[in-house]
């Protein structure tokens, strides 16, 4: 699964990365980032042009006409997007990248919190969809998921499951198409990260608290 993550590289270096030359939105660094934040997501628009803003984390889709759900899915298994139709249709239809320089994960055995990395670059972006519409008060109910799969060899030892993390920028664009509504086909960019390109080590059990949001979250544990 996917329950907490950081943005730590500088705002220009992170819409640099995703191509985004016209904005109105920045934020900070973020060293824990925790489910019903909102966080930086990326979006195809209208015309093509890429767009990013924030989302809360945590899905409300319209079509559950609930506007508070007492579950929010933060994350949405890949082997289960074929049956949820609500689910189906928003990624068919309303696909995002959310953008992340690193999560955490906690051993399913000793309850230890991991930093997981990627190597080969220090911005990257997590699969995910959303949904967006106004509530019965004219609120904009704006909220978004990540997807997770079944997790690469030697992650299998920390946890069964792990977030969707698209491999590079082609991938990135073709889960952005909006040209592209076909489910099964894509599906075939959603799969287990290469775990050649992937670090990760132990970090202190502050991260546990949502307002613990510092440099330290991130830090080795020595």
């Amino acid at each position: 699964m996917c329950g907490r993550f950081a943005l730590t590289e500088d705002w220009s270096q992170i819409v640099a990365y995703f191509g985004i030359t016209e904005y109105d939105y920045a934020i900070p660094p973020r060293y824990n980032i925790a489910p019903s934040q909102r966080i930086p997501a990326v979006i195809t628009g209208t015309d093509g042009e890429r767009r990013i803003g924030p989302l809360s984390w945590g899905l409300i889709p319209q079509a559950w006409r609930n506007e508070s759900p007492k579950i929010k899915p933060i994350n949405a298994r890949v082997e289960g997007l074929r049956k949820n139709t609500a689910f189906r249709r928003l990624v068919e239809r309303r696909r995002c990248l959310i953008a992340a320089s690193g999560y955490f994960e906690w051993h399913q055995n000793t309850k230890q919190p991991h930093y997981i990395r990627v190597k080969s670059r220090p911005v990257f972006a997590f699969a995910g969809f959303y949904d967006t519409w106004k509530g019965s008060y004219g609120q904009k109910i704006s909220t978004c998921t990540i997807i997770t799969c079944p997790p690469n060899a030697r992650m299998r030892h920390i946890h069964d499951r792990m977030p969707a993390i698209l491999r590079d920028h082609q991938d990135e664009r073709f889960w952005l198409d909006r040209r592209v509504t076909d489910l099964d086909e894509l599906l075939t960019v959603i799969a287990p990260y290469p775990e050649d390109d992937m670090y990760w080590y132990q970090v202190d059990k502050m991260v546990g608290n949502v307002n613990n949001d510092s440099e330290k979250c991130v830090e080795e544990l020595k």
